[in-house]
């Protein structure tokens, strides 16, 4: 009996269509499922990269006042002759380029308001008016971003003299 069965087992036939069918199923699983695995792995490293990012610790920041407080408290090695650096005729000497500064911008403001003033009053006679005022608004906007350059520009300017204790004195007797 048991020879029937052996019997029976090699006359079982399979054709190739069916085999490279199954072989090919196979195939595409195993990819499929090895792609998918490097997917989640990179999900997993993305995941614990925003957690480490989500968790940063400012607790070892330093605040601008840390450092000027820093940098005035680091002791003069020896007597150092300031003559070469900025002495208060220097510093008012950049004051006074600002405040030319400023004039001159306030200056630019007065025509360019007299320019605006001018061609309101001509509105009516030439509709032409339109492009200028486009420009003095442009021109405006300038004198703006000049002006919190040059407020901007001050205040690191006495920000850095006043870490020296002649200039801080200076700023307090005159300001």
């Amino acid at each position: 009996m048991s020879d029937d069965v052996v019997d029976q087992l090699k006359k079982i036939q399979v054709s190739k269509l069916t085999l490279g069918l199954v072989g090919s199923i196979i195939f595409v699983s195993a990819v499929v499922t090895w792609n998918a695995a490097q997917l989640a792995s990179r999900i997993d490293n993305l995941e614990a990269s925003v957690a480490a990012i989500e968790v940063v610790d400012t607790s070892n920041l330093v605040t601008t006042s840390q450092l000027l407080a820093a940098i005035q408290a680091i002791p003069a090695p020896a007597p150092v002759d300031l003559s070469h650096l900025a002495t208060t005729d220097m510093v008012e000497s950049l004051v006074a380029v600002e405040q030319a500064a400023y004039e001159d911008l306030s200056d630019d403001l007065g025509d360019i308001q007299d320019s605006v003033a001018h061609l309101l009053a001509d509105a009516d006679h030439e509709p032409a008016w339109v492009e200028p005022l486009e420009e003095i608004q442009e021109r405006l906007e300038e004198i703006g971003w000049e002006l919190g350059d040059l407020w901007w520009r001050t205040d690191m300017s006495e920000q850095a003299c006043r870490t020296r204790k002649w200039c801080d004195d200076w700023y307090d007797e005159n300001w």
